[in-house]
């Protein structure tokens, strides 16, 4: 068994996280069969297709290979006033610039 996706980066029987819901994965030397069908596995396509570590995602990808992107928080320099604000807002984020 191997863990993680294939080399495109699509779910496989051949996964240690693979799981059949139903509970009719065999394996029969190499290959990997369903006891339901009595064929080869279909994989990340059948409806019974789970992984354990919930990183299937829709299109047969995993969620393994998938990356975050992340998005920096702006500076306070770049963050510019409304001139509408009136009152107490506006004194109030004043006050917060001078505390930066």
């Amino acid at each position: 068994m191997i863990e993680g996706p294939d080399e495109k980066g699509n779910c496989w029987p051949v996964c240690v996280f693979f799981k059949c819901g139903d509970r009719h994965i065999r394996l029969q030397g190499e290959a990997v069969k369903c006891a339901w069908l009595n064929d080869d596995c279909m994989g990340s396509s059948c409806s019974f297709a789970l992984c354990v570590r919930g990183k299937m995602m829709s299109g047969n990808r995993c969620g393994f290979t998938v990356r975050r992107l992340t998005i920096e928080p702006a500076k306070p320099e770049e963050i510019k006033l409304d001139p509408k604000l009136k009152g107490k807002l506006s004194k109030r984020v004043k006050d917060l610039d001078e505390l930066i």
